[in-house]
């Protein structure tokens, strides 16, 4: 990351926050970037307006429209505009006329994501950035690129103003195209992993063009996936430095936008991982998303995830489920949200409708596995060994009553013996929501049967003859294997491979088998760039192999 920028500089280096060498017309580093260098024009001030309080508690949900704006010319001294830009969350109310009307008013803002998210938040829409201009020396001139006058002015920070929505979508480089055209090909899929409606893969690319934060976000994404080193650097590093700011808002659990971007950059972080480090050392974004989410929510979740908050809201699930696996902790989840309403009540036949109630099918599934693995790894919950039973027994029968009453699109299309060369059982499916379902159907019953109450030793048998309870759990294990490798493309059912074979990997002793499993993640890694070295390096350690 560069210098602090100069209080002199163009405004295009003072936006990326980098030294600025000051050379006109087009400054070293933008000729080096090959960036548009941009000179900032006479200064600008809002007559009468005077700053009140920090903007974390007085910023506004929206703006009027333009009624009455008077502008002049003031030579701010450079001390004053330094100032201002190392405070980027101020803001300021209008002073008010002779008639109690304020001076100025500025265009009203509307959130980009529209309707807010039912059964999950309270309504704050995020503001955007005022499109209002002024005219200075007869040109006319953005807020966003004015700066701050003394006198009782106030500015407008370009590097601020951009960490807000903007009403007018953002004019993309070729370069910028071809990232987010690499993420809708090639990652959206990744995040709509029970989501018919495919919120992630159409709908976010065009939030982003209005949410800087969120393009950015998934220019990193789409950069690290593509290896483009260069890109992923300065991407990641706007992306966090507007993020940070934003933050600093007391709407910022309130924009959906936010979140979405936060949940992409877990993505990001799981990435990175390389073969000498686990998964769980990436999880700072994860926890973001937590924040986010439990500062905001209500006590119903809608599982059809009619909004782009609620899509979030499950891949959020479906990370904490990764994390509690390999942890073997309880998941960081709310369990006292409820399901609402449930998919045996929705009985709409239309088309679209029918999209809605798989995604909410599907999504059930995937809040019972959430259950089933607070129940198993948080030993704190029913202490007594009747009230553990009985819980047992309860999430044991709604994961049984789940496969009983699904619609039959979740069943295989086809499923016959395994292919050539291969050990586990063949099976396709319709759709990628349709193979995470029955994934996380099977992982349901292997952690319930492996954390099962009741008697048992610490330790397995090492003689290499299986229980009866462990058979049953491997006959689910080569199900999800033949699950995973009969949809090769369907990149959510492998990311959950990579996280319960810690659960039941130990138990697999055939020699077939083991190379078949470890090919499987090398194959992963190999289509689609997602980590699993490290995941093959305990394996092998786990099966005694090095």
């Amino acid at each position: 990351m560069g210098k602090y920028r100069s209080k002199s500089g163009c405004q295009t280096c003072r936006q990326r926050r980098v030294k600025c060498d000051e050379a006109r017309p087009t400054c070293g580093q933008c000729s080096k970037k090959t960036r548009d260098c941009q000179w900032e024009a006479a200064h600008a001030r809002f007559r009468g307006y005077r700053p009140t309080s920090h903007s974390s508690e007085t910023t506004p949900s929206g703006f009027d429209e333009v009624s009455g704006m008077e502008v002049e010319e003031d030579d701010a001294d450079a001390d004053a505009d330094e100032d201002l830009d190392a405070r980027p969350s101020a803001s300021a109310s209008p002073r008010q006329r002779g008639d109690g009307l304020p001076e100025m008013h500025l265009a009203k803002a509307v959130h980009p994501t529209g309707i807010a998210t039912a059964g999950l938040q309270q309504t704050s829409p995020a503001p955007y950035l005022p499109q209002a201009h002024v005219v200075v020396d007869g040109a006319v001139v953005s807020p966003a690129a004015s700066t701050s006058t003394s006198g009782g002015g106030v500015s407008i920070p370009s590097h601020f103003s951009a960490a807000l929505p903007t009403r007018q979508p953002t004019l993309l480089s070729t370069s910028e195209g071809a990232l987010i055209r690499h993420y809708v090909e090639n990652l959206g899929r990744w995040l709509d992993g029970t989501d018919p409606a495919r919120q992630f893969t159409l709908r976010v690319p065009m939030e982003a063009k209005h949410c800087p934060i969120l393009l950015h976000a998934i220019q990193s994404f789409a950069a690290r996936h593509r290896g483009d080193d260069a890109a992923v650097d300065d991407a990641y590093e706007r992306c966090i430095t507007l993020l940070i700011e934003r933050l600093n808002l007391n709407i910022a659990t309130h924009d959906d936008d936010l979140l979405c971007a936060i949940v992409i950059l877990h993505f990001f972080e799981q990435l990175n991982v390389s073969s000498s480090v686990t998964e769980t050392d990436n999880e700072q974004h994860l926890t973001g998303s937590s924040a986010i989410l439990r500062a905001s929510q209500t006590r119903t979740v809608d599982p059809s995830a009619p909004t782009l908050r609620e899509a979030a809201f499950w891949i959020y699930v479906r990370q904490c489920l990764f994390k509690s696996t390999i942890d073997q902790q309880p998941p960081n989840i709310d369990f006292a949200l409820r399901l609402h309403p449930v998919p045996c009540s929705m009985r709409d036949h239309y088309p679209l409708a029918q999209l809605r109630l798989e995604t909410a099918w599907a999504n059930q599934m995937t809040w019972h596995c959430a259950c089933v693995a607070n129940f198993c790894f948080d030993q704190t919950e029913g202490r007594e060994r009747a009230q553990r039973m009985q819980r047992w027994q309860e999430l044991w029968d709604a994961v049984a009553e789940w496969k009983r009453e699904r619609p039959a699109s979740f069943d295989p299309l086809w499923s016959g013996l395994a292919e050539q060369g291969s050990t586990f059982p063949g099976m396709l499916f319709g759709a990628d929501w349709h193979v995470v379902a029955s994934v996380y159907f099977h992982f349901s019953c292997i952690l319930l049967l492996t954390y099962k109450p009741g008697p048992k030793f610490a330790i397995r048998s090492v003689q290499g003859k299986l229980s009866e309870t462990d058979t049953q759990i491997l006959e689910h294990a080569r199900e999800t294997c033949g699950n995973c490798k009969s949809s090769p493309s369907s990149v959510p059912s492998l990311i959950i491979l990579c996280h319960t074979i810690f659960i039941w990997g130990p138990l697999l002793f055939d020699a077939a088998e083991r190379d078949e499993v470890l090919e499987l993640f090398a194959t992963f890694q190999r289509n689609h760039k997602w980590p699993t070295a490290w995941i093959i390096k305990a394996l092998r350690v786990e099966w005694g192999m090095e």
